[in-house]
């Protein structure tokens, strides 16, 4: 899986969001995401809601299953790279992997995930 990411660094002389992915650096990724300047970039989030009021049907469109598998898939290498020791139901884990996510993945100028093959 790989995506295509731009934007500017951090920090003037700082490796770019891009540069990081490609280097497959998440580490230096989610420290980038913290050290952001977010009163002017604004906060790219994931967000989801559950109407638990019913049963909820299970998608059957085959590009929303494919897109949301390589989103497990991405969000699982991130969690593996960056809290291989949190537990499945860490919260703490959970918020830092998808602000990894969001910031890499749904960024403004961020591509969609794809097959490509990574090196």
């Amino acid at each position: 899986m790989s995506a295509t990411v731009s934007g500017p660094s951090s920090h003037e002389g700082e490796p770019s969001a891009a540069a990081l992915l490609e280097a497959g650096d998440i580490v230096g990724l989610m420290r980038a995401c913290h050290d952001r300047r977010l009163e002017r970039e604004g906060i790219p989030m994931v967000l989801g809601f559950i109407d638990e009021r019913r049963e909820i049907p299970a998608s059957t469109d085959a590009a929303q299953l494919a897109e949301g598998n390589a989103f497990a898939d991405v969000f699982d290498r991130y969690t593996e790279a960056l809290v291989p020791f949190a537990r499945d139901e860490d919260e703490g884990a959970v918020i830092t992997a998808m602000q990894v996510v969001a910031y890499t993945h749904f960024a403004p100028g961020a591509a969609p995930i794809s097959e490509e093959a990574s090196a």
